[in-house]
C-alpha cells in the first residue's frame, strides 16, 4: 500500500475531516488491468442497458442530494443550496444521455458512388481519463463520464486532492447504479501519476477541467501519446451591460454571474463591462447589494458566500486584489482578509478597472467583481475580446435582438443574453483561446470520445 494520503480539510474552520490512502504504482496498474478487462464486456451492453444504468444514476443523485450537498459544503465550502443546484444539473445531464441515447448512436446512411451501403457509425474508443477539479465536484464528473459511458466507453477518474470524500461518494453512486469498478474507477493518486496513466494503452482519451497550466501539461502528454483530449480551462468572462439595459436587472444578473460558488467558477462573470452612460448608477447599486451579501457557514440557511476552497488560493486572490489597487483600481467594498479561522474572503467590488490592470488581465478565482467602463457598444465588444481566454459571456440589454447581435461578436465558446453563463444538458459547454478546446454536454460532448467510423460495402 501507498503511505501517501489525500487530506480533506473543512475550509470554513481548518479542521481535518478525513484522510484517504493514495494508490501505489502497482495498485494503479491493478486498476488499469481491471479496466482493460471490463471494457470489452461493457461496450457490448445494449443501449437499453446503458440507459437503464444512467437513469439509475440520476435517481440516486436525486435521492442523495442532501448528503451530496452537505459533503460538498464540508470539503470545498459551497453554500448548501448551491450544492443542491449542482446535484440537479448533474442528474439532468445523466437523464439527457439516457433519454437520447438511441438518437445519439443512430447510424447515418450516405448515398455514395459504387456502394451498396455506406454508413457512418459511432463506436467507443476505450477508457477515458477524467482529471477533475474541486469547484464542482459532482457536476464536472457527470459532465465527462455520462456521455462516455453512454457511448460504451469506460471511465477513470483522477479527482482533485482536496475533495477525496466527494470522489469516494461519487464512485459509490456510479457503482450502485451498475457501473462497477473497471467501468467507472476512481484513482486516488497525485498529479505526478497522470502521465503514466495517459500512456497506458487502455486509456484512449483524456479530459481535464482546471487551470491553464494543468491543461497545457495534460495536452502535451496526451498529444505525445497521440490520444484525443478535451480541455476546459480558465476564463475572464465578460458581462456586458448595454446602455438600454434595466439597471436593477443587470445588477442582479451580475451578482448571480460573479458570486455564485463564492466566485470560484471558470465561467463566472469576472469583468463587468458597463456603458459609461449608466456605469455610475450600476456601480452604486452593485456595491449596495454586495455589501448586503451574507458570508457565513455554508450549511447555514440564506448564505450567499461560503469560504474559498483553500487558504493558499484565498491568499493568491488577495495578492491579486492588492496589485489591482496599486495599479489604479478603486476598492469599493471587501478586499480584506477577516480575522477568523478558515479560507474566508469577503465579496469584493473593484471599480476604475482598466486594460492592463491585474483585475482586467488575470483570472480572479474568487468573490471579486471588476467593473470596467466602456465608451459605447463597439468599445464594450473590444474590451470583452481583449482577453487571452474565451469561455463564456453575457450581454444584458432590453432589446433582445441587439443583445444577440453583440453576443455574436464576442470571442467565446458560449454567449448568453440576459442570463449568466449557465450549464444545460442540451447545450455544448466549452471555450476557445486559452479556455481550452473541445466540447462537453449535448451531442457534441457525446461525440468527443467516439470513433466516428465509415463502413462502406461495395457493389459486386
Amino acid at each position: 500500500m501507498s503511505n501517501k494520503t489525500l487530506t480533506a480539510t473543512n475550509p470554513a474552520n481548518d479542521k481535518v475531516l478525513n484522510e484517504y490512502a493514495t494508490l501505489s504504482k502497482d495498485e494503479v496498474q491493478q486498476k488499469l488491468e481491471q479496466t482493460r478487462t471490463a471494457y470489452p464486456q461493457y461496450r457490448q451492453l445494449s443501449l437499453e442497458d446503458r440507459a437503464k444504468r444512467l437513469h439509475a444514476l440520476a435517481d440516486l443523485i436525486d435521492q442523495r442530494q442532501q448528503d451530496i450537498a452537505t459533503l460538498i459544503a464540508h470539503e470545498m465550502g459551497k453554500p448548501y443550496q448551491q450544492g443542491i443546484s449542482e446535484t440537479q444539473i448533474s442528474s439532468s445531464i445523466a437523464r439527457f444521455y439516457a433519454d437520447n441515447l438511441p438518437t445519439l448512436m443512430e447510424t447515418e446512411q450516405r448515398d455514395v458512388e459504387g456502394a451498396v451501403r455506406a454508413k457512418i457509425v459511432k463506436d467507443p474508443i476505450g477508457a477515458v481519463l477524467g482529471v477533475m477539479p474541486w469547484n464542482y465536484p459532482l457536476y464536472q464528473v457527470i459532465r465527462f463520464a455520462t456521455p462516455a459511458l453512454a457511448g460504451g466507453n469506460v471511465c477513470l477518474m483522477k479527482h482533485a486532492s482536496n475533495v477525496p470524500g466527494c470522489a469516494e461518494l461519487i464512485t459509490q453512486l456510479f457503482h450502485e447504479a451498475g457501473f462497477e469498478d473497471g467501468v467507472f474507477t476512481w484513482l486516488p493518486v497525485g498529479s505526478e501519476m497522470i502521465e503514466d496513466i495517459i500512456n497506458d494503452p487502455v486509456v484512449q482519451g483524456v479530459t481535464l477541467t482546471g487551470s491553464e497550466e494543468a491543461g497545457r501539461k495534460v495536452a502535451e502528454q496526451a498529444g505525445a501519446a497521440l490520444k484525443p483530449s478535451v480541455l476546459e480551462l480558465g476564463g475572464i468572462d465578460p458581462l456586458i451591460v448595454l446602455d438600454d439595459a434595466d439597471i436593477e436587472r443587470a445588477v442582479d444578473l451580475a451578482i448571480a454571474g460573479r458570486f455564485d460558488n463564492t466566485g470560484q467558477s471558470c465561467a463566472a462573470s469576472k469583468r463587468l463591462i458597463v456603458d459609461k452612460s449608466i456605469a455610475e448608477d450600476f456601480s452604486r447599486r452593485l456595491i449596495e447589494k454586495v455589501k448586503d451579501m451574507r458570508m457565513d457557514d455554508p450549511l447555514s440557511e440564506g448564505v450567499d458566500i461560503g469560504p474559498m476552497s483553500r487558504k493558499d488560493l484565498r491568499d493568491d486572490l488577495h495578492d491579486q486584489v492588492q496589485r489591482a489597487i496599486k495599479a489604479g483600481a478603486k476598492l469599493e467594498c471587501g478586499g480584506e482578509i477577516p480575522d477568523r479561522e478558515g479560507a474566508w474572503y469577503p465579496p469584493t467590488v473593484l471599480t476604475n478597472v482598466t486594460q492592463g490592470n491585474p483585475a482586467f488581465n488575470e483570472e480572479l478565482f474568487g468573490p471579486v467583481a471588476s467593473v470596467v467602463v466602456a465608451e459605447n457598444e463597439a468599445h464594450a465588444i473590444e474590451l470583452a475580446n481583449d482577453c487571452p481566454y474565451g469561455l463564456g459571456s453575457t450581454v444584458v440589454a432590453k432589446d433582445d435582438e441587439r443583445g444577440e447581435r453583440v453576443s455574436r461578436q464576442l470571442e467565446a465558446g458560449m454567449s448568453f443574453v440576459n442570463r449568466p453563463t449557465t450549464p444545460f444538458a442540451q447545450l455544448p459547454f466549452g471555450g476557445v483561446k486559452g479556455s481550452g478546446y473541445g466540447r462537453e454536454q449535448s451531442e457534441y460532448g457525446f461525440g468527443a470520445f467516439m470513433n466516428i467510423r465509415t463502413v462502406y460495402v461495395a457493389k459486386h
